[in-house]
């Protein structure tokens, strides 16, 4: 049995752990000014040392902002600071085109969930736009890949949600940029683009008719055709 040492942390790391949780409480609220290096120390009875260790931590996780001459004040997290370390582990991670199709087809389908809750007349007419598009570029033998997505675009907004917009976008964003050529193949393969067609229209049709569970279940059933199409053409295997 490979035990090791128990060690205590770190007196930075308490720090670090007392402001955060003041931040997560809202005695420190997004503008606030902490107090100095030197009163932080008396008051916490630590060296400026390890106070100074702690700020620094601090402003690299991304919590507050030090302002030469100014003093340092606690930062505004906005969504690009949650969004932004996805969107890299999904640039990084190729090879995992199941891995992030699946969570895509999650996401998606709770989209089309909500949609069919929350989506206003007017973004029920977006979609059409998108839908009328698209058919146009299929029947012009085009491969109507921006009006697919202004769709599905369309859809998240339909949410009303912003976080969920922004991380449906950024999954998205990966697979269509992983997959460009594959995608492109599935609309030249004969009959696809009416198939992909008349599966967006299931989709719209359940939102329009304020049907949750069966737009959720139109998406789900689209995007396995879709991932099906373009695993044919990358040669993925599932694991």
């Amino acid at each position: 049995m490979d035990l090791k040492p128990i060690k205590t942390k770190k007196i930075y790391e308490e720090i670090v752990e007392q402001i955060r949780g003041l931040m997560a409480e809202g005695d420190l609220k997004p503008g606030d000014q902490l107090l100095s290096e030197r009163e932080l120390a008396e008051r916490l009875r630590v060296s400026r040392a390890s106070v100074r260790e702690a700020l620094r931590a601090l402003e690299m996780m991304g919590y507050i902002e030090i302002r030469s001459g100014e003093g340092t004040f606690v930062r505004e997290i906005s969504l690009d600071d949650f969004i932004q370390p996805l969107a890299m582990i999904l640039t990084l991670e190729k090879g995992s085109f199941f891995h992030v199709y699946e969570v895509r087809r999650v996401l998606e389908s709770a989209c089309a969930y909500l949609a069919a809750q929350r989506a206003t007349g007017e973004e029920v007419d977006k979609m059409e736009a998108a839908l009328k598009e698209m058919e146009q570029d299929i029947h012009n033998n085009l491969r109507g890949d921006e009006a697919d997505t202004a769709f599905h675009y369309a859809v998240a907004e339909a949410t009303h949600n912003p976080v969920l917009f922004r991380l449906m976008n950024t999954i998205s964003d990966s697979v269509h940029n992983s997959v460009h050529t594959a995608r492109r193949k599935i609309f030249e393969t004969p009959g696809n683009g009416e198939k992909l067609l008349a599966q967006h229209r299931s989709v719209l049709e359940a939102i329009r008719r304020r049907d949750p569970a069966q737009a959720r279940e139109q998406m789900k059933q689209h995007l396995e055709f879709a991932e099906g199409e373009m695993a044919k053409e990358l040669e993925y295997k599932r694991v």
